[in-house]
């Protein structure tokens, strides 16, 4: 069953892409930060991946995608509409726009204002100590891991934090009003308190909501959703935002003790995709399958169920063809445009990475050991550690590997005749072809393009990609002398590259709009898209024509009127 997305939201944001499609699903990696706006209106999410999402917290629309360097940078509000990206290389600050919004205020600060009365109490900390004194008393309470003090609002006691336990302490006299232990193998995020001082709410990292009625001195858990927390933020004494290793968003609201909004799970998502070798086009491998959508004639091609979840993939040299590894250690190639699907060879380990070159086979398996296979299997006498990329020259003469120590380029008659090239920051590698048989282009994580040559090393620069931001998933040879490459955009958009292997000059061919398992758009341009939004209605940004992508079957063009 494949999954559909249930909403789209256009916005008529300019910071989000000129097509403005998003989608309301959470993160499709763990989260990593969260952060409130000071006016509680918007959040911000940013996952393991990078990608940062910036929120409405009333109707979850996404007012824009940002792809970070970092992905544990430190986020925070610069007014409403801004958020600041603290990153080892230097802050990104983000604007953005929303149309529907009022002027929101901010929250003022009266703590700066207020003048403390002479004879009230005071209280400090030292170690796991919280001191308290009043009228010339000390009351001392211990409490282990002790990491924030905090008062009610009323000023009548102070909450001592830990990760194990919560401590509510008088702060007139050495009276304990309520004691909290966070539930076993777990720990406490944070604690909000009520505006009239009489409850305090714990927040537990199993995104489980505790409250303390500290006037009864009594503990219950309000909700409980039993699941990895791996960020949170409070906003102030309303809400809890949180979000989880499955990269799902919930918030929990303190007044009404209730889990007002969730993010749906994410579908699904492709396991690898590539652009197609000699057509314009975009070529996915699921876990289960393997698919393809051409721009031109809008056809969808299915592959039948793969015998085992695939670990490897690369893009054939012919229309529509992909090669996979599948965990049964067993080799696949996959013809679309026919529907074939045959087992090439059975490896004795896992297999980790490939490279294709005509009917010869490039793999490197789970132990670093590399293999040929042209009608028969073939060891190497190679052994390399943490293979990140293949690649195999078109006479299959040449085959280089990278990895985290850089670039090695070899002779396939032997492990002798070698070039080594410490290039830092490649994404993906390819040989190139005709008259640039002798070189081996290198896409960098920077968007940028080197060009390595085979014989000496010397590299030189081919200038930058048309995308400024993005992320490189794949390259494949296309047709003369020209690489198509398979970049995610900013936004999260799926971007077919023409790129030349002489001038190193780029242009956008395709763009992809995709989420989970679903295709539900396509551009040849930012002008012309065709969108699907859900099983039965179609939507059209700009265009004449919109094609229904269901299931993954061959479609027909529907007129929209």
């Amino acid at each position: 069953m494949v999954d559909l997305p249930h909403r789209f939201v256009p916005t008529t944001s300019k910071f989000v892409s000129p097509v403005r499609i998003v989608s309301q699903y959470g993160h499709g990696a763990a989260l990593t930060r969260v952060s409130f706006s000071p006016c509680l209106r918007y959040f911000a999410s940013l996952d393991a991946e990078g990608w940062l999402r910036v929120w409405v917290l009333e109707t979850l629309d996404i007012l824009g995608i940002y792809l970070l360097e970092d992905a544990d940078a430190e986020l925070s509000w610069d007014g409403t509409q801004a958020v600041v990206c603290r990153m080892a290389s230097g802050e990104r600050r983000i604007e953005f726009a929303d149309e529907d919004a009022v002027k929101a205020s901010v929250p003022e600060d009266v703590s700066a204002r207020v003048i403390p009365m002479l004879g009230l109490p005071e209280y400090t900390s030292e170690g796991d100590i919280v001191r308290i004194s009043y009228r010339g008393e000390v009351f001392e309470h211990e409490v282990p891991g002790l990491r924030s003090l905090k008062q009610d609002p009323c000023e009548r006691y102070v909450i001592a934090e830990s990760a194990r336990s919560i401590r509510i302490f008088s702060l007139f006299d050495d009276v304990v009003h309520a004691a909290m232990d966070a539930p076993e193998g777990h720990r406490w995020l944070g604690t909000a308190v009520s505006y009239r001082g009489d409850v305090v709410y714990a927040f537990c990292d199993d995104a489980s909501l505790h409250a303390c009625d500290v006037l009864k001195g009594t503990c219950s858990c309000l909700l409980s959703l039993n699941m990895r927390v791996t960020a949170h933020d409070f906003g102030g004494q309303k809400y809890v935002l949180f979000g989880n290793g499955a990269g799902n968003i919930g918030i929990y609201d303190i007044e009404s003790r209730a889990l007002v909004l969730q993010t749906p799970r994410a579908p699904r998502g492709f396991s690898y995709v590539f652009p197609t070798a000699e057509k314009v086009g975009f070529m996915a491998l699921r876990p289960e399958s393997a698919t393809a959508f051409f721009s031109q004639s809008q056809e969808i091609l299915s592959s039948s169920p793969l015998p085992a979840p695939c670990v490897a993939a690369c893009a054939g040299v012919r229309f529509s063809e992909m090669v996979v590894a599948c965990d049964d250690n067993a080799v696949y190639r996959i013809k679309l445009d026919d529907g074939d699907l045959s087992k090439l060879f059975v490896s004795d380990k896992p297999v980790l990475r490939l490279a294709v070159s005509g009917d010869c086979v490039l793999m490197a398996d789970i132990s670093g050991d590399m293999y040929f296979y042209d009608r028969s299997l073939t060891k190497l006498g190679l052994h390399a550690a943490s293979v990140q990329r293949l690649a195999l020259s078109e006479d299959a003469g040449r085959f280089a590997v990278l990895s985290g120590s850089g670039i090695e380029i070899y002779a396939r008659t032997g492990a002798a005749d070698q070039v080594r090239v410490a290039l830092e920051g490649a994404a993906e590698i390819i040989f190139g072809k005709d008259k640039t048989a002798d070189t081996l282009f290198a896409f960098m994580r920077d968007m940028t393009v080197r060009a390595v040559d085979c014989k000496t090393g010397e590299v030189r620069d081919l200038g930058a990609l048309c995308l400024t931001c993005g992320r490189i998933l794949s390259v494949a040879p296309a047709a003369k002398s020209f690489m198509f490459v398979l970049v995610q955009a900013e936004h999260g958009q799926l971007v077919a590259l023409k790129v030349g292997m002489n001038s190193g000059k780029s242009s956008e061919l395709l763009r992809i709009f995709s989420y989970g398992t679903q295709i539900y758009g396509a551009s040849n341009g930012e002008q012309s898209v065709c969108l699907r939004s859900d099983a039965s209605c179609l939507r059209i940004i700009s265009g004449l024509k919109a094609f229904s992508i269901d299931d993954w079957v061959r479609s027909e063009p529907l007129a929209i009127f």
